[in-house]
């Protein structure tokens, strides 16, 4: 049980209203910029530091992007009697509704692994995501009809992004040598 319970603390602490992110751990690989520079010539050597930079910084915010959602559903959806399965408490599921109903969130229709896929195969583990990655075409109203909810949309969604950045800066890690800074 102390286990489950400290699980559960380190994911509600992990939220991007409160958490630091890490710089990446990793140096970019210089031959990207020479695949890029090969392809597109006309690029200097700025250019292409600006799009590895570029690069690194869309990437760590893809890293807190799934955080993000899951913490706008947290505040969004516990009046309705939905709770967060904070750090993965409930394999495969993200939510749990008071009447036992399990929901899994993912952010793109492409992301989910095969493993999570398995794990809710037969089970009653409803699905959702927010976007459909072949179309950009939001999903918010399937959430909507499954949560019981009207309001919970791709412009409140953005509204709760840029608060919870302006709020807490360092849940984006952006590296010092960052050019766009």
């Amino acid at each position: 049980m102390r286990k489950w319970i400290l699980r559960y603390e380190a994911g509600r602490n992990s939220c991007a209203s409160i958490r630091t992110s890490n710089l990446p751990g990793t140096i970019a690989d210089p031959i990207i910029e020479q695949i890029i520079g090969a392809r597109i010539s006309r690029l200097n050597q700025n250019d292409l530091n600006c799009i590895t930079y570029a690069h690194r910084l869309g990437m760590s915010a893809e890293n807190i992007l799934g955080l993000i959602l899951e913490e706008y559903l947290y505040v969004n959806l516990r009046q309705f009697g939905w709770h967060c399965a904070w750090g993965e408490t409930v394999k495969s599921v993200d939510f749990i509704h008071e009447s036992g109903r399990l929901l899994q969130i993912k952010n793109r229709s492409n992301s989910e692994n095969s493993s999570s896929s398995a794990v809710r195969n037969g089970t009653e583990i409803e699905k959702w995501f927010r976007i459909r990655a072949d179309t950009g075409q939001y999903m918010w109203a399937g959430l909507n009809n499954i949560c019981g909810t009207t309001h919970l949309s791709e412009q409140e969604f953005s509204n709760f992004v840029r608060a919870t950045i302006s709020s807490n800066p360092d849940c984006l890690a952006i590296e010092p040598h960052n050019p766009w800074i």
